[in-house]
């Protein structure tokens, strides 16, 4: 009887189970996730292509020549990267050049008119005689809808999740950029800054919706290599931007065609995204249940849509805050040395760089390897327990602001140009380090509330960036006063080193206790530390 009742408990079972507790966590090879970040890359990269092909186009829409004898009214300094500022708080680009004989090949090809005309009054290809101040204003009104709408973004991020978000930024460009050659004829640079405002509006989730979805798609011992992978979309999305608007502006079809180009292309992104795309693993009938266990196993299954964010909570929290300062920091240097820097390179070093595009897009072309390079070299050194999480955020976070910061005081001594275009290529190759910096601490330390923090920090940073120019202007009085511009270079290195120094002290890579919803997390430890097993922690303690 008692040898009976013996022999029917699985001793090989638990012996397996007990013996697989000493091993290294499964690992699962390409699956739906790798196609669920492909989607992700290519709805960021159709973002940043809607909204950067105006810098290029813009020219294009603008001249006019009044007198043939006189050059095209576009000034040099307007020439400066691509005549334009693209500022993001997330990453910022600038436009590339159009050089003279596009310039050229565009006057022959498109009949310059007189937009009071009014046999030419709904004539698509015609251009338009606006001012400068009128441009920057069309420019600049993108970004007007992208901060307004940052806030409350991150509340529908929570409600309904990350996939809605890029089907809103996927519809809406692509329905504003086919139409607005038209409009455009109708109402001119009023309906076009309205049209701008309307693509910032809907692009302000692009950010807290991806972070979202890569949350719940990303296991955390691939997080580093899979959302570095994603974000190096905004420097390729910008590349394809300045060099396909270069060419359909300035051929047979004139400016209009890039904005029919950009519709056509957000309508297969909305498309492919609603079709294929999912908010979590659960809800893609392809991944299989492998795959399942595998990331939300990864992910401590604590990843869930939630309508209410604990904001007393979230405000309290000194890691948020830190992240958030560091998030303000890194964006603050980011965007003056691409707002003011080409400035300083053409009235202090007298650099003409509008002729080649080869140097205009060499930063971006660098980033995309770097940014994919800091990723995995991450998840190595985590996944290989060489660096803890939290140091692996700080030494990334530290590249992300370090470096650019010395190239940035290195640029205000020099006037070699060699010298000033290698400051270029590192200040935007380390800036990605941010991926693996203070971007992926906000899905550290809250897996379920990642895209509300994220666009929280993307509207305290978008305030302190509005400033910037009125920062600038007060203290660089002459622009070809080098002096002037070391003072302000220094100030914006000093901030963002100030912002690195508090992120490195307070920051945090264990999951806040708002998390989740009864108010507690795993032991208050980091999501990889959650998943280990109790073995190996075991032994830590051991040795500790």
């Amino acid at each position: 009887m008692l040898d009976k009742e013996y022999d029917k408990v699985p001793i090989e079972d638990i012996e397996k189970k007990f013996n697989s507790n000493d091993k290294e966590p499964i690992k699962y090879g390409y699956g739906v996730r790798h196609t669920q970040a492909l989607l992700y890359f290519m709805c960021l990269a159709l973002g940043y292509i809607s909204r950067g092909h105006l810098g290029v186009t813009i020219v294009g829409m603008t001249m006019v020549d009044h007198d043939a004898q006189k050059p095209i009214a576009v000034s040099e300094s307007a020439h400066i990267f691509a005549n334009s500022t693209i500022i993001d708080t997330v990453t910022t680009t600038e436009g590339s050049i159009v050089n003279k004989t596009t310039v050229n090949d565009l006057k022959e090809n498109i009949t310059l008119t007189d937009d009071k005309t009014d046999a030419n009054h709904w004539n698509v290809y015609r251009t338009y005689d606006w001012p400068k101040s009128i441009q920057e204003m069309v420019l600049g009104s993108f970004f007007l809808g992208y901060s307004i709408m940052m806030f409350p973004v991150g509340i529908v991020c929570q409600r309904w999740g990350g996939k809605i978000l890029l089907q809103i930024a996927m519809f809406v460009n692509g329905v504003v950029s086919f139409f607005t050659p038209w409009l455009v004829t109708w109402g001119g640079w009023k309906v076009l800054c309205i049209l701008r405002t309307m693509q910032g509006l809907s692009q302000s989730g692009l950010y807290p919706g991806i972070l979202t979805l890569l949350t719940n798609w990303v296991p955390v011992s691939e997080r580093g290599s899979l959302c570095s992978y994603v974000y190096t979309a905004s420097g390729f999305g910008t590349v394809i931007a300045f060099q396909a608007a270069g060419i359909l502006a300035f051929s047979r079809f004139g400016w209009p065609s890039t904005f029919w180009a950009t519709g056509v292309a957000c309508f297969i992104g909305f498309i492919l995204i609603t079709i294929f795309g999912a908010a979590t693993p659960n809800d893609h009938k392809s991944t299989s249940d492998a795959e399942k266990n595998y990331i939300m196993g990864a992910t401590s299954n604590s990843v869930e849509t939630k309508s209410k964010v604990p904001w007393k909570s979230v405000a309290k929290s000194i890691p948020v805050w830190a992240t958030i300062i560091a998030h303000m920091g890194n964006a603050v240097c980011f965007v003056f040395f691409f707002m003011q820097v080409p400035t300083y390179v053409f009235a202090i070093l007298k650099l003409n760089i509008r002729n080649s595009g080869l140097l205009s897009s060499l930063p971006y072309f660098a980033s995309f390897f770097s940014s994919i390079a800091f990723g995995y070299l991450s998840d190595f050194l985590t996944n290989r327990k060489i660096m803890s999480i939290k140091n692996a955020r700080r030494f990334f976070n530290s590249i992300a602001c370090v470096v650019p910061s010395i190239c940035l005081m290195l640029v205000a001594y020099t006037r070699d140009t060699f010298l000033a275009v290698i400051c270029f290529v590192l200040f935007v190759m380390c800036h990605t380090a941010m991926h693996t910096g203070w971007m992926i601490n906000y899905m550290d330390l809250s897996p379920n509330f990642s895209g509300a923090l994220m666009a929280c920090g993307n509207t305290v940073t978008n305030v302190v960036v509005l400033a910037l120019p009125v920062i600038v202007s007060n203290i660089v009085t002459d622009v070809t006063n080098q002096y002037q511009w070391r003072i302000t270079m220094f100030l914006m290195a000093g901030l963002t080193l100030t912002a690195n120094i508090i992120f490195i002290i307070f920051m945090s890579a264990e999951v806040q206790p708002w998390n989740d919803s009864n108010g507690n997390t795993t032991d208050n430890k980091s999501e990889y530390e959650a998943i280990q097993p109790e073995s190996e922690q075991n032994k830590e303690s051991d040795n500790s």
